[in-house]
């Protein structure tokens, strides 16, 4: 495919010649026009001359006037002749310079047109190219958000299966944890879609969470969150608030909680807003 710069230099020579062949079409048009003035100069002169001749001889012509003009008659007619032929040569002239352009400007549309098609063929490449690789990446993307959920509902079970322990040993309890077990699915058609993971993980923790004791520390956090929530009108969930706070789920249901109890807090879906 001709690149750029090789289209520009293809027009450019195609200007030229252009301009050359107006120019010697000019030139050809100015030598003609010389010659027939010429011609026209020399036939005034030449008649003038035999006018003047004419009048100081006899009315009677003698041969050698007669002669004058035949002579002169020929001549005019072969002056007819010339001229006849320029003004022909002139017009195949411009007829074949009309042809030229019109053959050149057919292939110059002609060069583009394929040159518009082979960009357009690029074109549609690259982006089948394109949308194969969009779908090829979302589908990675996909497969990698599966997978960050599979680590983090692991980590949230055990998360709160310790969390349950150290409670249980707080107050004395011996509790027993059993190892999570591979339960087959139950089939398809069975079973109902089950709700969104961390609605569920959600109302679990705040229904465990109970009400903390109000400490000073629990009281400057409950600040700072009541705070968080007031610049953020539209709403924050739960997991956005434990991930600014770096506070396990449980604790920070805890926390929730006592706005809510405190009138500070209200709880729209799975947001919270300041009150």
């Amino acid at each position: 495919m001709p690149t750029r710069e090789e289209m520009r230099s293809l027009a450019e020579e195609i200007v030229g010649s252009y301009a050359d062949r107006v120019a010697g079409i000019a030139q050809l048009r100015e030598t003609v026009k010389l010659d027939l003035k010429g011609f026209h100069g020399s036939r005034t002169a030449m008649a003038k001359e035999l006018r003047a001749d004419l009048s100081k001889v006899r009315p009677a012509l003698s041969e050698d006037d007669r002669q004058r003009q035949s002579e002169a008659r020929e001549f005019m007619g072969e002056l007819a002749r010339v001229i006849a032929e320029g003004k022909a040569t002139v017009q195949t002239l411009l007829k074949e310079l009309d042809n030229a352009h019109q053959a050149m400007s057919t292939q110059l549309r002609a060069d583009l047109a394929k040159d518009e098609e082979e960009r357009l063929r690029q074109a549609r490449a690259i982006k089948q190219e394109l949308v194969r690789g969009i779908a090829e990446l979302k589908s990675a993307v996909h497969a990698q958000l599966k997978e960050f959920a599979d680590i983090q509902a692991g980590v949230r079970d055990e998360w709160q299966t310790l969390t349950a322990t150290m409670q249980a040993k707080r107050v004395g309890l011996a509790v027993e944890v059993k190892p999570l077990e591979a339960v087959a699915p139950p089939p398809v058609e069975e079973v109902a879609a089950p709700p969104p993971v961390e609605e569920v993980a959600e109302e679990e923790a705040v229904a465990r969470a109970g009400e903390a004791e109000v400490t000073p520390e629990i009281a400057k956090l409950g600040d700072r969150v009541f705070k968080y929530l007031a610049n953020h009108p539209d709403g924050t969930k739960l997991i956005e608030l434990e991930e600014e706070f770096g506070l396990a789920r449980i604790q920070m249901a805890r926390i929730v909680r006592n706005l809510m109890n405190e009138n500070k807090v209200e709880k729209r879906e799975l947001l919270y807003f300041a009150i």
